[in-house]
């Protein structure tokens, strides 16, 4: 019979073949904290359950962790409704990532179920090797004779055999779970990733961005480094769209992104902001290097020139305006935004073209007054 403790062992060693992708030492770790979180509050170990205090744990969704925080700060027990109401909060938001979720899920408790029917089949088949074995046991003696010793020792070597067969076949169950784990996992984190990329330019979303941003905020006091906002916008876009039309204006966010991407770092994130609109987080960064690295990307892209495949038109080259910011121990991140808004603001006012920090915006949107 499955016991609970065996059931919490399946969950949690479920829970590592899960989140054994990329990084499986931080994996491991909060997959451990969120299996003893989820036993000390008395949680069902579900996949559903799992992947909440896996979040939780882990801290990527602050919201997540203010609303179960909250929960056991007033010491209300996490019940299942509790638990289902936040998951549907914090976790499906959008439509595909919701259904790919609740399959997954569903497939994932499949592969639980069939576990744990092979090994409570598996408990049967060693107590019943157990009991042959106290059977020989028993009827060996002084006195026994050659050919029942010949007959004991045939038993033994027939149940080793089935026992054998068995611990095979559930290694072989075991194995086509964990691939099967596996590829769940990996559709899945393919669906989450596509929720938070722009279609358009392969770059992060707003959703996407919105959280890096946060995250980058909260490594910045946590670590006390620097931190720059890099907010930039396409010259003359609309006019442009309206000449060309709209998939030629396509195609210019596409060479923005591309040229963006180049030009940042592995830790470094880079979203369409919306429109032609693009925001770079630069973690780690201080304000002259965020300067030069936004140059970097501006000259990158006013140095391709733009011909139309469909008739070999010249279409000249685009031009993009930067303002940079960098992040205030302290302040709330909408301020931040606020100053790299301004900075942008400041450098369309001064000519468009060029990229200007909060150290010079001011002096740029005086002279242009």
């Amino acid at each position: 019979m499955i016991t609970p403790q065996i059931k919490w062992s399946i969950g949690w060693c479920w829970g590592n073949m899960v989140h054994n992708q990329s990084h499986e030492a931080a994996a491991n770790k909060y997959g451990n904290l969120a299996f003893e979180t989820m036993q000390k509050h008395d949680v069902e170990p579900t996949p559903v359950h799992y992947e909440l205090f896996y979040t939780y744990v882990s801290g990527e969704n602050p919201s997540l962790v203010a609303a179960i925080h909250s929960r056991l700060e007033a010491n209300a027990p996490l019940t299942d409704a509790f638990l289902s109401e936040t998951f549907n909060e914090h976790f499906q938001s959008d439509d595909e990532l919701t259904n790919a979720a609740a399959s997954t899920g569903a497939q994932l408790d499949t592969q639980m179920d069939k576990i744990l029917e092979a090994l409570d089949a598996n408990v049967g088949h060693a107590s019943r090797f157990s009991d042959a074995l106290r059977g020989v046991s028993e009827n060996l003696s002084d006195t026994t004779s050659q050919s029942d010793l010949a007959l004991i020792v045939k038993t033994v070597v027939s149940a080793t055999e089935q026992m054998e067969s068995r611990s095979r076949e559930l290694e072989t169950q075991l194995q086509e779970s964990k691939s099967e784990v596996s590829d769940l996992r990996s559709n899945l984190d393919a669906v989450r990733l596509e929720a938070r990329t722009d279609a358009l330019t392969g770059l992060a979303n707003r959703k996407a961005f919105d959280d890096g941003l946060l995250e980058a905020v909260q490594d910045s006091v946590e670590q006390n480094a620097p931190l720059c906002l890099v907010m930039s916008d396409i010259d003359h876009f609309k006019a442009f769209n309206d000449s060309w039309g709209h998939q030629t204006g396509d195609q210019v966010l596409k060479l923005v992104a591309g040229s963006i991407r180049s030009c940042i770092k592995g830790r470094d994130t880079s979203a369409r902001y919306g429109g032609e609109e693009f925001a770079i987080i630069l973690p780690h960064t201080e304000l002259d290097d965020a300067t030069m690295i936004a140059n970097q990307v501006r000259e990158t892209i006013h140095s391709r020139e733009l011909v139309k495949k469909s008739t070999g038109e010249n279409l000249g080259r685009v031009t993009m305006s930067f303002g940079i910011a960098s992040f205030r121990p302290g302040e709330p991140i909408s301020e931040l935004i606020e100053r790299a808004d301004e900075c942008l603001y400041a450098a369309k006012h001064g000519g468009r073209n060029q990229v200007i920090s909060e150290l010079n915006s001011a002096e740029i949107l005086t002279k242009s007054a």
